[in-house]
């Protein structure tokens, strides 16, 4: 990973600052957005920098992708860890509500691999790697909302490696 671009989403926590600790200690320059600052990332991610992103805001994730080409040249790989729990019954479960977890999980995914994607098709070399989860493929109880959101990223995932995989894109 030595040198390679990395940009990871949902990098303030979680899941999203581990790969970012790990990968800057592997070599990587981590590029980390989320949708909340990180104040003190530059502390905890060595050669890291930082993005404030909506990743369901369109124009801001393309906005982000050019800064990154433009300071950085490349994104080598994307990493999508942004995303929330949330749900219920469908009963219980508020169109407001439904619809937050699906624009975050699902929606933020795919715009952010949709900007990075044209880089690294550029590049003719590029990985993506997507943040799931085993309720995207078994359910869980009152998991509505969060459950078909990470079963779409998992077919999302299945499609972009057909249409991606002959280009170098892993």
């Amino acid at each position: 990973m030595t040198r390679k671009v990395v940009w990871i989403t949902g990098a303030a926590s979680g899941i999203g600052l581990a790969c970012a600790k790990r990968f800057a200690a592997d070599g990587a320059i981590v590029v980390g957005s989320d949708i909340k600052p990180c104040p003190d990332w530059e502390q905890q991610v060595s050669d890291g920098h930082w993005m404030t992103l909506d990743v369901c805001d369109e124009t801001a994730v393309m906005a982000t992708r050019d800064a990154i080409k433009d300071k950085l040249g490349r994104i080598d790989s994307v990493i999508t860890a942004a995303g929330v729990a949330g749900g219920g019954a469908v009963h219980h479960l508020s169109l407001n509500d439904w619809n937050r977890v699906i624009n975050i999980n699902l929606n933020g995914t795919m715009l952010v691999i949709k900007a990075a994607v044209d880089v690294m098709m550029a590049q003719k070399s590029g990985s993506i790697v997507t943040v799931a989860s085993v309720e995207g493929l078994e359910g869980s109880e009152g998991g509505s909302a969060y459950n078909a959101s990470k079963g779409g990223v998992v077919l999302l995932t299945k499609n972009l490696a057909m249409d991606f995989g002959r280009l170098g894109i892993r």
